[in-house]
């Protein structure tokens, strides 16, 4: 069959998952090739590197698939306009949670013993972070359909390439003017800045990675002064810059779904790839890796549950012109997103307090942030399930025809 003479967007879509499973692949073998040059040396081989490696090069593996069902659009082979269909059942769920949550409790067991972690830790880590978002994705998109193969393929290789690489260059750049700013205001302030200059050369002497360097900064970033920063871009500048690229995708097909149901579902599929590519990123850790993990699934869970509501408003925007509801649906997509990294950023800030002597009013914040991000997580999955019921309802059903007697 020849090959499509109006399908370039297959054919880019293709080059642009090819090259992204050529890098996650690459640096997956660069990896192997190091724990294997320390395996045979004698040296202690990282767990850090063995999960890079696994990680990676899952990803690559999938972006392949995604690249092989953009090569069969271009090649205008039937297969790639089937429609993609996705069911959970209620036994896969269970199964699910029970394989994570063995997953979770073994993982925690053995992550900080460095005979074995480097060897099991990459094979707990995929189920530890796919179940999770499995089921999520699931629940979200019940009975809702998707759209063809090369569209949802498409959607969800975009949520792991494109969306990632334009949010780290966007976000990098709101960190540079963010800490211009603060420069600028430092300056401005002559003891503030005689303060600075004078704790630079102290943490030039004590050496950047030392613990009494950590000492001698902790004062200073608890001050809320810093808070206030910390905030202001993670809680503010971030959810504003994701919320708006991380359904690039479903833009991208906006025109051609049918309905707001198959916007909210692929969403819901933007939002997991994101969700995958992100937590996958950070799964690196021995240190606290069960828990690292187990905090992510609430972040997986607002990542699907947002993007799944932008979906539907952008298809309501493009199709049937609603562009006030896509701006508050944006909006509130923001308003829960910067909830969310609020608490984790208080969190945060609370934990670095413990190694202060002095009384702090962060110190006690800990298990009221605790007890707020697992209601917060309560909420994004009643909103999902909620949602995803409306959107059932306004799905066409089919028509049966009866039998002629």
């Amino acid at each position: 069959m020849k090959p499509s003479q109006t399908h370039l967007a297959s054919l880019l879509s293709s080059l642009l998952f090819i090259l992204g499973a050529l890098l996650f692949l690459s640096v997956a073998f660069l990896m192997a090739i190091t724990a294997l040059s320390n395996f045979m040396t004698g040296t202690d081989v990282q767990a850090q590197q063995t999960i890079v490696l696994a990680v990676f090069g899952f990803e690559g593996l999938i972006l392949l698939v995604a690249a092989f069902i953009s090569i069969q659009k271009f090649l205008n082979r039937s297969s790639a306009d089937r429609d993609a269909s996705f069911t959970i059942s209620l036994w896969q769920i269970v199964v699910s949670l029970v394989i994570a949550a063995v997953v979770l409790f073994l993982g925690s067991r053995i992550s900080l013993n460095n005979s074995v972690n480097w060897l099991v830790l990459p094979i707990l880590t995929l189920p530890a972070v796919v179940l999770p978002i499995f089921i999520l994705f699931g629940l979200g998109v019940r009975k809702i359909p998707l759209g063809t193969r090369w569209q949802t393929w498409t959607v969800f290789g975009v949520g792991m390439t494109l969306v990632p690489f334009i949010l780290i260059l966007v976000e990098v750049f709101a960190m540079i003017v963010v800490l211009v700013i603060v420069i600028l205001f430092v300056i401005s302030q002559p003891a503030l800045n005689t303060e600075m200059q004078r704790l630079s050369e102290q943490i030039y002497r004590l050496g950047p990675q030392s613990q009494a360097t950590l000492d001698l900064l902790l004062p200073y970033i608890t001050k809320p002064g810093v808070i206030a920063v910390a905030l202001s871009y993670f809680a503010l500048l971030v959810p504003l810059l994701e919320e708006i690229f991380k359904t690039l995708g479903v833009w991208f097909f906006a025109g051609k779904l049918t309905s707001r149901a198959q916007g909210f579902s692929m969403g819901a599929l933007s939002g997991s790839a994101y969700a995958l590519i992100e937590t996958l990123g950070v799964s690196a850790q021995t240190v606290g890796w069960a828990t690292l993990l187990l905090t992510r699934i609430g972040t997986g869970l607002l990542h699907i549950t947002t993007s799944a509501l932008v979906g539907a408003a952008i298809v309501g925007a493009v199709r049937e012109r609603r562009y006030a509801q896509l701006l508050g649906t944006y909006l509130l997509a923001v308003l829960l997103h910067g909830l969310w990294n609020a608490q984790a950023i208080l969190y945060t800030f609370a934990t670095l307090t413990k190694n202060l002597a002095q009384q702090n009013p962060l110190s006690g914040l800990e298990t009221p942030v605790t007890i707020g991000m697992v209601i917060l997580a309560i909420i994004l999955l009643i909103i999902l399930l909620v949602s995803n019921r409306k959107m059932r309802a306004t799905v066409p059903q089919p028509v049966r025809e009866e039998a002629i007697t």
